[in-house]
């Protein structure tokens, strides 16, 4: 029997290692040929998963010959994203995001046989679409049919409502074709994926949680008595009606009522729902709950969860676990970095199950 031959490739804006990692864990061998990232605490949290010794590399400056058959890259997502400016990633215009076009330069130069990259959703806009097209028409330029899709990681077997685009690009002598993976119905839920001791600097303050409660609006629209209610089970099949004296008081009273900016003021979290600590006092947020699942993990610690009678922070071990990385991964980064950059860290990666679903077909001719 034949040896299954390595697949080379090369993480760009490297990160984490989201590739890396959902390649081994689909028991693909591999050869990473290079990881290219400048972000030397990232760095330290690859090396210290995967067991290398990569130093940190300025991608602008990078112009190696290497022999390569996938191209994984994230490149900077701020300038297309809502959350930024929206300064885009025009050509030529000296923004993070306009580094997709050295990433360009770079597949010229290796024409590897697969490219992948992910990026925001936003990225498909009327203001920013423009850019995805000419990447797209770049590399039919140079002998690739590219294949895009917007793909949640809550689709693909974890709990966060994660939105970002695909694009697949093929060389056209290898290229059969690509169908994007079909979503799956969600069996973890975010309370699934919490620590079970966590440590009490997570919890938020009295002053944050009368703001998201909304405790102190003149006139309150959250009396006492109607803030908490009653065991309401996880699916969400049924609210018991009854409300209690002291509500709020005892563990059995798993829900709390969030201000947020729709028709009625507010929305229900139970126990394990995710809340958004961003902006605590804003009378405009929209979408601060989170049913079931995570909001998009952020670079900070702004994502919060309804644990028993309070709220509190997600640790950084949970948003790895949200990104899709084992406990393993995230205790040998720990060791390396500080709370502040393996929050950002995950933010920053991609979703390791979501590009294992992705890898699973387009590299089912190399297994």
């Amino acid at each position: 029997m034949q040896k299954q031959q390595k697949i080379k490739i090369i993480e760009l804006f490297g990160g984490i290692g989201a590739c890396t990692k959902a390649l081994k864990r689909l028991n693909i061998p591999i050869d990473v040929v290079d990881y290219v990232e400048v972000n030397r605490y990232a760095v330290d949290s690859y090396n210290a998963i995967n067991n290398t010794h990569f130093t940190p590399q300025d991608i602008t400056e990078w112009n190696k010959h290497i022999d390569v058959d996938l191209i994984m890259h994230g490149s900077p997502c701020q300038d297309f994203s809502i959350a930024g400016r929206q300064a885009g990633g025009d050509e030529g215009s000296g923004t993070r995001s306009s580094l997709l076009y050295k990433t360009l330069e770079i597949v010229e130069n290796l024409h590897p046989k697969y490219v992948i990259w992910e990026n925001v959703k936003n990225l498909w806009s009327y203001k920013h679409r423009h850019n995805w097209e000419a990447y797209v028409n770049k590399l039919t330029e140079l002998g690739y049919n590219s294949y895009g899709s917007i793909l949640n990681a809550k689709d693909y077997g974890i709990p966060q409502n994660r939105e970002r685009l695909f694009t697949i690009s093929i060389r056209k002598d290898i290229d059969k074709g690509y169908i994007f993976p079909s979503p799956k119905p969600l069996t973890l839920f975010l309370k699934d994926m919490l620590e079970s001791d966590v440590d009490e600097k997570y919890f938020i303050s009295e002053r944050m949680m009368r703001y998201l409660t909304g405790v102190d609006q003149k006139p309150s629209k959250f009396p006492l008595g109607d803030r908490f209610l009653a065991n309401m089970n996880r699916k969400r099949q049924e609210i018991a009606n009854s409300i209690t004296t002291n509500a709020g008081n005892r563990p059995t009273d798993n829900f709390i009522k969030v201000r947020t900016a729709n028709k009625i003021g507010y929305d229900i979290a139970t126990d394990g729902d995710a809340i958004d600590l961003q902006y605590p006092n804003s009378t405009t947020r929209r979408g601060r709950v989170g049913h079931g699942v995570s909001k998009t993990i952020m670079t900070q610690d702004l994502m919060g969860v309804f644990d028993g009678c309070r709220i509190r922070k997600l640790t950084p071990k949970e948003c790895w676990r949200l990104m899709g990385f084992d406990d393993e991964d995230y205790e040998k980064a720990a060791k390396v970095n500080s709370n502040t950059q393996l929050y950002k860290q995950a933010g920053n990666s991609i979703v390791v199950n979501v590009l294992e679903a992705i890898l699973t077909y387009l590299l089912e001719d190399e297994l």
